[in-house]
């Protein structure tokens, strides 16, 4: 067994070097991709002794075959059906991982921001992007954010001059158009938000055709001083047997403050991963999710939140609802340094099973190196209320009529946090249709 395993992940690397291989010949991202796939090499695949790692059932995905990406024909009628009506103007669109500029919408972005691919943003912004691309890749431990680096070839590239408003929210729209391909999708956003300023992004996927295709995106954004942005990841229609890991980086400096929201109703593996640094006083993190799993259905979240200034603040929510024989994995974890003193953090992971087949496991867990910290963890995992249930039967109620409605107010904390209202009314109708 550990031979077979140890076979499947050797043959996995290998497939990846051929797909490093064929990701095209770029030289101003050269160095910066083999950085990546050398910060790879150096951390390996990870295993299921990886803690990050060990309710993933990595040896299914190790054992599939991919192939490299590529572009495909795309009508501007098809992008148009896919578009939130807040976005029609800011809409950034991703063809199986590729910036396609376009398809993209930007009418609406002031003209002093920045947009293009990362390989163009080489010329004017590189000595930024090696600087922040560097550091991030010394101090990156997940090894599908480095593969991310290394084999993608045209991600999209963000520079928010000071005291840039965004009135619309930017959707970062990823088209899968796969076909009988099994694609290795890599999209990439890297972000800089200059101080005073105020962004909000939504990512979104739309699958065109395509059921065996492995998505991995990675959203790096760095947030100045007085800046605020938020970042909504929505994939409640996603293909049952389709590998999904989703990255977000960010360091936040000085009274800034970052918020996210993730709805999800998982895949056969749906993986998301933060790590947010607070470098700067006063700054505010708040992480916020729910997963609402059926079928055979997964979902994995790990959080990392570096406090390393003081006065700053984070809060976590993660909410899990999962049925039939649905699994989740919640990894939580809150570094406060010693400089890090008035320091709050809270987090807190709650799950509800509706079945004896789904299982729900939940880590919280605190790291504390300074002496004047307010901070606290928690995680619960049970049932329905019997009480509860019965109180609503007595009110006209059946049984499945009063559970759904339980469930469904039990997710709608963190659904609620979607102030994007079309978005918001078709995560409310996903919601609806599934209890």
């Amino acid at each position: 067994m550990i031979t077979e395993q140890k076979e499947e992940t050797e043959s996995f690397q290998t497939l990846l070097w051929s797909l490093y291989g064929q990701s095209g010949i770029n030289e101003s991202l050269s160095k910066l991709r083999a950085k990546a796939w050398d910060r790879f090499l150096e951390i390996g695949l990870p295993t299921r002794k990886n803690d990050l790692y060990r309710y993933v059932k990595l040896r299914n995905f190790f054992s599939s075959s991919y192939e490299a990406s590529l572009v495909t024909n795309i009508s501007p009628q098809t992008i148009e059906e896919h578009l939130l009506p807040e976005c029609r103007g800011s809409t950034i669109v991703f063809i199986n991982g590729h910036f396609s500029p376009s398809l993209s919408r930007l009418e609406a972005l002031p003209k002093r921001v920045v947009i293009s691919s990362i390989p163009d943003a080489m010329g004017t912004y590189g000595a930024f992007l090696n600087n922040q691309w560097s550091k991030s890749l010394k101090e990156e431990l997940d090894p599908f954010v480095t593969i991310n680096a290394a084999l993608h070839r045209d991600g999209v590239f963000f520079y928010f001059p000071p005291k840039t408003i965004i009135e619309s929210p930017i959707q970062l729209l990823n088209i899968i158009d796969a076909g009988t391909t099994p694609m290795f999708v890599v999209p990439r956003l890297q972000a800089f938000a200059g101080a005073q300023s105020q962004i909000s992004f939504v990512s979104t996927q739309v699958v065109l055709s395509g059921e065996k295709y492995a998505f991995n995106m990675v959203a790096d954004i760095a947030i100045e001083e007085d800046t605020h942005v938020s970042y909504t990841q929505t994939s409640t229609d996603l293909p049952n047997n389709l590998w999904h890991f989703d990255a977000l980086r960010a360091v936040l400096k000085r009274n800034s403050t970052l918020k996210t929201v993730n709805v999800t109703c998982g895949s056969e593996t749906a993986r998301f991963d933060y790590k947010v640094t607070l470098t700067g006083e006063n700054g505010e993190a708040s992480l916020n999710g729910v997963w609402m799993l059926s079928d055979k259905n997964e979902t994995h979240t790990n959080v990392l939140i570096d406090h390393q200034a003081p006065y700053c603040r984070s809060l976590q929510l993660f909410k899990g609802s999962l049925n039939d024989t649905s699994n989740s994995a919640f990894e939580g974890k809150i570094l406060v340094r010693q400089a890090a003193q008035k320091t709050e953090a809270f987090q807190l992971n709650s799950n509800i099973l509706l079945s004896d087949g789904a299982s729900a496991n939940s880590k919280p867990n605190l790291e504390i190196f300074a002496d004047d910290v307010k901070a606290s963890h928690g995680s619960t995992v049970g049932q329905l209320d019997e009480d509860q249930i019965f109180y609503m039967k007595t009110r006209g109620f059946n049984e499945q009529s009063a559970k759904a409605i339980l469930v469904y107010g039990f997710c709608q904390e963190v659904v609620n946090m979607v102030t994007i209202p079309s978005l918001h009314d078709n995560i409310h109708k996903e919601l609806a249709s599934k209890f």
